[in-house]
């Protein structure tokens, strides 16, 4: 049981990359982006199409529904799970997908938080939503003095509180125990060997890339599939608040001009690539493509079957 991660920024051409190897090799292409693990969200986005699928089986796709938010956590916890039940799972696994931090948790592992009530969550949500961030604050400090949250990241202000509620810890502590409980790194930690080959093209490429991409969302239907999310009642679900959906949203609110919009939203996404270069680009152990060379995907492909064949 082998694992080939292929990350890299947004429209480097991770997605028909990992086809290519799955067909080339066999196995099973894995999401790993923080957006396309969504229902809903089908043409923003840009998940396999239904010819993709038909290529190769993919899996943590399209499979959470609103109003659950995804989690690292939760995502090694599925992850987990899929392998362990299973049973057909071709291998190797191919997992794909420009999000760093996902990546970096199921590659190294990281503590295991236990699953939280939604309706807890939910509550959180709520009152933050009402009062503001301040009030949450305090009673996160508190709890815990020394917390070392800013007062506006709403988001890890909330997870501390649910932490607090549901187990009286600090999210300190909860990592404390989390680390002495013997299999808690084990069992979230990738367990068999792995490559990881990074997707890059030409910056301008790139740049050509998103524009082309955006354009044919577009044209697909986003702002209607932003317009029916939101008449659905889901304007609030941390996923609509992404890239694309955000600028629609400001759209539709009539804070963007038409004309503006398709440039705002190439703008946002060309400023996320060049933080996921950044991010990926520390790791000297990434083995690095340009899928404008011929002979740089006939190279990869050899370090893959390299590493397949190795014990």
């Amino acid at each position: 049981m082998k694992a080939i991660f292929v990350v890299g920024p947004t429209a480097a051409g991770k997605s028909q990359l990992a086809i290519s190897i799955a067909q080339k090799f066999g196995g099973s292409i894995i999401n790993c982006d923080s957006i396309q693990f969504y229902t809903h969200l089908k043409i923003g986005s840009a998940g396999p199409s239904d010819e993709d699928l038909k290529r190769a089986p993919h899996y943590l796709y399209s499979y959470v529904n609103p109003p659950t938010e995804m989690t690292a956590g939760k995502f090694l916890r599925d992850f987990h799970d899929l392998i362990e039940t299973k049973k057909d799972l071709k291998f190797p696994l191919i997992i794909v997908g420009g999000t760093g931090f996902y990546v970096q948790a199921l590659e190294k592992g990281m503590y295991d938080v236990p699953q939280i009530d939604p309706q807890l969550k939910q509550n959180i949500e709520a009152e933050i939503k009402e009062h503001g961030n301040e009030k949450a604050y305090k009673e996160l400090t508190d709890f815990d003095p020394e917390t070392k949250i800013h007062i506006n990241d709403a988001y890890r202000i909330g997870r501390a509180l649910e932490v607090k509620r549901a187990f009286n810890l600090k999210m300190s502590e909860l990592k404390i125990q989390s680390l002495l409980n013997d299999d808690a790194e084990t069992k979230l930690k990738l367990p068999f060997p792995s490559i990881k080959i990074g997707v890059d093209v030409d910056r301008e490429v790139l740049k050509e890339n998103i524009a082309k991409k955006k354009k044919k969302m577009l044209k697909a239907g986003f702002i209607d599939e932003v317009k029916s999310l939101i008449n659905e009642g889901h304007a609030d679900w941390a996923p609509v608040n992404s890239i694309g959906y955000f600028e629609i949203k400001e759209y539709l609110a009539g804070r963007i001009a038409e004309s503006d919009l398709e440039a705002m939203i190439n703008q946002s996404t060309r400023q996320l690539t060049k933080k996921q270069k950044n991010w990926f680009k520390r790791d000297p152990d990434t083995k690095w493509v340009n899928l404008q060379s011929e002979t740089a995907v006939a190279e990869i492909m050899d370090t893959i079957a390299l590493f397949l064949k190795s014990v």
